[in-house]
C-alpha cells in the first residue's frame, strides 16, 4: 500500500504549496515540498511566472535555478542522432515485459543516470535605490511640532517584601 504524502510548506506550516507562494520562496532550491509538488503542477506554475513576468516586466525578474532529482534513471539516447529521446525511471522498466523493453531500445543506446536536472524559473523583485523621499498621494506634510522636554519624575520607593518565617 502506498502512503499519501502531506504536502505542506515548511515556511507556512499547515498551507499547500501554490504557485505565488512558492515562485517568490527564498527556500525554493532546499525545499521538500516543492520537487514533489512541481511534478503534478509544473504547467500551472510556469503559467503563473511567465504571466506575471509579463504584466509586469519593470517589477520582477526571472531566474532559472535546476533542481536535482536523485534517483536511478534510464536515459535513452537515439543513435542516429545523438539526442536525448527521454528519461525514465529505473523502476518503470523493470516493470516492463521483454518485448516493451526490445521495443524501447531498438536502435537506442541506454545509459544508467543517478540524477536528473530540471530547470525551475523562479522571480524575483527587482531591488532599486531610492535617491529621494517618497510622498504618497493620501499623506500630507508632516507637520514639525516643537520637542518638549521629559521632566523626569522622582524615584518611585518600592516596598520590601515580608521576611519569611525563622
Amino acid at each position: 500500500m502506498k502512503k499519501s504524502r502531506l504536502l505542506n510548506c515548511e515556511i507556512r506550516r499547515h498551507r499547500q504549496p501554490e504557485a505565488a507562494m512558492c515562485a517568490v520562496c527564498p527556500r525554493l532550491k532546499r525545499c521538500r515540498v516543492f520537487p514533489i509538488w512541481y511534478r503534478t503542477h509544473k504547467r500551472e506554475y510556469l503559467d503563473f511566472v511567465s504571466q506575471i513576468t509579463t504584466k509586469f516586466p519593470e517589477k520582477y525578474t526571472m531566474e532559472v535555478i535546476f533542481m536535482a532529482e536523485k534517483q536511478n534513471f534510464v536515459q535513452i539516447v537515439d543513435n542516429q542522432s545523438g539526442k536525448i529521446e527521454k528519461i525514465i525511471n529505473l523502476s518503470e522498466i523493470e516493470a516492463m515485459t521483454a518485448e516493451e523493453k526490445l521495443a524501447l531500445s531498438r536502435n537506442k543506446s541506454l545509459f544508467i543516470v543517478t540524477h536528473r536536472l530540471e530547470p525551475v524559473v523562479k522571480i524575483e523583485l527587482k531591488k532599486t535605490v531610492v535617491n529621494h523621499e517618497i510622498v504618497f498621494a493620501g499623506d500630507k506634510e508632516p507637520v514639525a511640532e516643537p520637542i518638549t522636554p521629559i521632566e523626569e519624575a522622582p524615584p518611585v520607593k518600592t516596598p520590601k517584601g515580608r521576611k519569611g518565617k525563622s
